[in-house]
This record gives C-alpha cells, structure tokens and sequence, in this order.
C-alpha cells in the first residue's frame, strides 16, 4: 500500500479502497480497476467480519486467500487489508492469512490507549513485511435517511503528529467533516484542518466515508493532499438495488435456478450485481483521478 500512497502523493490523485463482503463484490474491484487500468486496495471490514452477531463466525483465513488470490491474478497493482477491526487477535490472525494491511478501529478509546495498541500493531506488522493504517479523530456515522446517529469528533493535529511519530504508522485516516454510511446527502470537509494536517503529519492521510462526500471536494481534498478515499456503502446500494431491479423484470419461478445464480449468462442476476459495483468503481476512479495511473507504477 505505501508504494501505491508513494505514487499517488507524487502524481495528485488518489488510490481507492474499495470495501468488499462477497465474491461478486471483490471481482467487481478487479474488473473496474483492470478497465481503468487503476491501482486499487480491496478487502474486507474486520468489524462486519468479526462481527459477536453473526450467526455463523467466518474464517479469517479464508477471505485473506480469497484476496491475495484476486490481487495477485490482476493486471494492476493492488493490495490487501483488513479494514477496521475492533479485536487485535483478529489482525494478528489476519497478518497470518496473507493480509499486506491492517487496521485496528478503536474509536471512543483515547490517545494514549491508540498509540499504545498501535505501537504493538506496527511492531507485529514491520515484522512481517505488512504495513498499518491508523485514524486519529472519529468520523459521525449517520442514519438511514442522513440524520447523525453519533456526533464523531475531528482529528487534533497535534494528537495526529504526536501519534505517527510514537507508532510509526504507515497511513492515517482523518476525521474532517467527513461521515461514515452517509448517503441521500453530502458532507461538508474542513479544508483549512485538512491543510494543519497535511503540514504536520508525516504519514499519507487517509479518508473515510467517501460515499457521503460531493465530487468536487473530493477533488479538492486530493489536490490538498489525500491519497487514499474509502468507499463501501454506495457499492453495497449498489448491489441491492441490481437484485431487487432483478425481482422486478425477471419471474424467477419460471427460470432455471442455475442461469439465476451459477451460469453467468444474460439472467444471472449475480452478473448483473458485479457490473453495477464496477461501473460504479470506474466512475469513482475517474473522480480519484487514478485512471490509467497503473502503468506508470514501478
């Protein structure tokens, strides 16, 4: 990842992390970055993944080689991490299934617990030849509808410096206005923190919830020094409504269940689900201006 942060800081533009949670959703990252000819970094979230709730526990393990098969079988640069897990044991055990980034979501606890749990996630990381992604602030996260369902809290430059330098960590992810599955409304960023930040802190900066953030600002985060924007929600609205636009044209009960769902013909409806994430992947890249970035990456 830091070789693709490295490019991007360079050249004014910005890699995606493209967040997925099926098999459908990660090839869709494929497919788009191959058409773009972009760098990308997909993966999956370690909070949904290890997730109490679930009703069956997923295998870590799993998902790491179902990633590092799809980075290493692309045409452009990628790499693979494990976004935002709440448990360190589960970044430990991710560091063992292949994962190249990791990190850990400790939101509500303080600076010091962060730089503690930090300095020990870079330490296991370096160790083998993987790389940490940390946030400093934390983002509101809004309600279905754009209501707020937490106020957040917006990164503290000095707390940001301060806590790159003790932990050594690779990428910081910045609170600055921006909101975590916002969607039907946009977010406001602070560019004059934006600006602090960039002057103070070493490490490339990072912005989440970028489903919830207009085009033009995002643009303008990029020009003031972002090099990498997540997204996730929109891709998952995504694949939502290609499956109900399905069940809405296509009487399944008259189709063979295999063309629905295994044949990857004109009716599987799981085809149609990738293309929408991908479209929508392209369209981003095209906004992160990565497009037709990979070819120049050594």
């Amino acid at each position: 990842m830091g070789k693709l942060l490295r490019h991007a800081q360079e050249n004014k533009y910005a890699v995606g992390y493209f967040e997925s949670w099926n098999l459908e959703s990660l090839l869709a990252v494929k497919d788009a970055a191959e058409q773009a000819g972009s760098p990308a970094i997909i993966g999956f979230n370690g909070g949904f993944l290890g997730n109490s709730k679930r009703k069956v526990a997923e295998s870590i393990r799993i998902y790491g080689a179902l990633g590092r098969a799809v980075a290493e079988n692309a045409r452009v640069p990628m790499s693979l991490i494990l976004n935002e897990a709440t448990e360190v044991s589960l970044l430990m055990e991710a560091l063992e299934a292949g994962f190249k980034v990791i990190m850990h979501d400790n939101e509500g606890g303080g600076l010091s617990e962060s730089i503690r749990i930090n300095t020990a996630i870079v330490r296991a990381a370096h160790g083998v030849g993987a790389e940490v992604e940390a946030e400093i602030g934390e983002l509101p996260t809004a309600e279905i509808g754009g209501a707020l369902a937490s106020p957040g809290e917006k990164t503290d430059p000095d707390e940001a410096a301060r806590f790159v330098r003790e932990t050594g960590v690779d990428a910081l992810a910045v609170a600055i206005g921006n909101v975590h599955v916002l969607e039907g409304r946009k977010s406001r960023l602070d560019f004059d923190l934006l600006a602090e930040l960039r002057q103070k802190v070493t490490a490339p900066l990072v912005l989440h919830g970028g489903t919830g953030i207009d085009e033009a600002e995002l643009r303008k985060a990029i020009h003031a020094g972002i090099c990498k924007i997540n997204v996730g929600t929109v891709l998952r609205r995504k694949f939502i409504n290609s499956l109900k636009g399905y069940y809405q044209t296509h009487d399944v009960d008259l189709l063979d269940p295999g063309a629905v769902t295994s044949v990857g013909g004109d009716v599987d409806m799981l085809v149609g689900a990738r293309a929408e994430i991908a479209a929508e992947i392209v369209r981003l890249m095209r906004v992160f201006g990565s497009e037709r970035q990979a070819a120049s990456i050594g």
